[in-house]
């Protein structure tokens, strides 16, 4: 990434702790951190519980791409697979919400999916795109709302609160938190001066701490683990895999093939994370000769477009790769001299889940109990 922001995410986590200029922050982190501190009290304070619905909420303690999108995508689809009525909700970064109404994204086919994202944010679009249509998303500011709908009117049992963590709306039943398993508190200092939301104390909150590994290989490195386990009451990690299903063009989400591995290709992105999702791409295989590195949820004009496609012409690539939580926000007819094509991805866990899913298998179970008539 490129700029003023670029820098300063290096400095987060760059090795040796916090660097010279990033002290110059640390005023506006000591407000920060006073402020988020009352958010959170106030949050505490104000979260209702949602009768008939088991509850989890996945977050993460810094901000960037750690994959707490993917983790609760694969816990709404788990919820599913035990036989619940699942539903994400978050809230919908960069949506223009219309006044009145739930906030839920349809899921009939014919919907152009693809040009609501200005109403539901792109995140959104993209679990839409990547859930089968018996689970449901809803992208609302107001969780406590969207609970409602999803419960009242869709019959919603099981909701995830993707970056759920800091919301004050919803009372969840466990809370599972991603963390970066390479420097998972950056240089330990809150924003602006280092990467944290909140303070490392507060992982002790968490039920399940989580680390997605991008590369075949990757290992948690023990002083994590230590770390964690300092930090969580003793909490293993539970460690979940990228991996790629299959790459194929914008919109076409049901038909896909191998990459082409080799083949001189670039990036171009907005997500949280660049440098992870260059060490994904990689890792399958992608010779990737330019990325160009928006900053998270942009929403991309024209003619910035076409001058980083021709950056990446010149440098030699003969595809283009975007990821799924960009397809939403890619031009539809954009024309470019190479190819455009969708990393299309999916998460695998490399640890036993049985202990882990239990509460939510014996929720959907209890669930199933009281609707044919038994007791909660």
């Amino acid at each position: 990434m490129r700029g003023f922001r670029g820098a300063l995410e290096r400095a987060w986590y760059a090795g040796g702790g916090l660097r010279a200029w990033t002290l110059v922050l640390a005023p506006l982190a000591l407000g920060y951190g006073a402020a988020s501190s009352l958010k959170r009290r106030r949050a505490s304070r104000s979260r209702k519980q949602v009768a008939g619905a088991h509850v989890i909420a996945v977050g993460n303690l810094t901000v960037g791409g750690t994959g707490k999108s993917s983790v609760a995508r694969w816990l709404a689809a788990e919820a599913a697979a035990a036989g619940a009525r699942a539903a994400i909700l978050l809230r919908g970064h960069g949506a223009r919400r219309r006044s009145g109404g739930s906030g839920v994204v349809p899921d009939f086919a014919s919907y152009p999916l693809r040009r609501a994202v200005v109403r539901y944010g792109d995140e959104a679009i993209a679990h839409r795109l990547a859930l089968p249509c018996g689970a449901a998303v809803a992208a609302d500011p107001d969780r406590w709302r969207a609970a409602r709908a999803l419960v009242q009117g869709y019959g919603a049992g099981v909701l995830v609160l993707d970056d759920g963590w800091e919301q004050g709306g919803v009372r969840w039943d466990e809370l599972w938190v991603v963390v970066d398993p390479r420097r998972p508190a950056g240089n330990g200092a809150l924003l602006p001066a280092g990467p944290l939301r909140r303070p490392v104390h507060t992982l002790a909150e968490a039920r399940r701490v989580v680390c997605l590994l991008e590369e075949p290989g990757e290992t948690v490195p023990e002083a994590t683990r230590a770390w964690v386990a300092r930090h969580a009451r003793g909490l293993p990690i539970l460690r979940f895999r990228r991996v790629l299903r299959c790459v194929s063009p914008p919109g076409a989400a049901g038909a896909g093939a191998p990459i082409r591995r080799g083949v001189p290709a670039a990036l171009v992105s907005g997500v949280g994370s660049p440098a992870r999702l260059e060490r994904f791409a990689s890792a399958v295989g992608l010779d990737c000769r330019y990325h160009a590195a928006f900053p998270d949820h942009a929403r991309w004009a024209a003619a910035a477009l076409r001058s980083e496609v021709e950056r990446a012409r010149r440098a030699g690539a003969r595809e283009l790769y975007i990821t799924e939580k960009d397809e939403a926000r890619w031009p539809e007819g954009f024309a470019t001299p190479i190819p455009v094509l969708v990393l299309r991805t999916r998460i695998e866990p490399l640890d036993s889940m049985e202990e882990a899913l239990e509460p939510l298998r014996v929720a959907v179970a209890r669930a199933a109990v009281a609707r044919a008539g038994g007791i909660g």
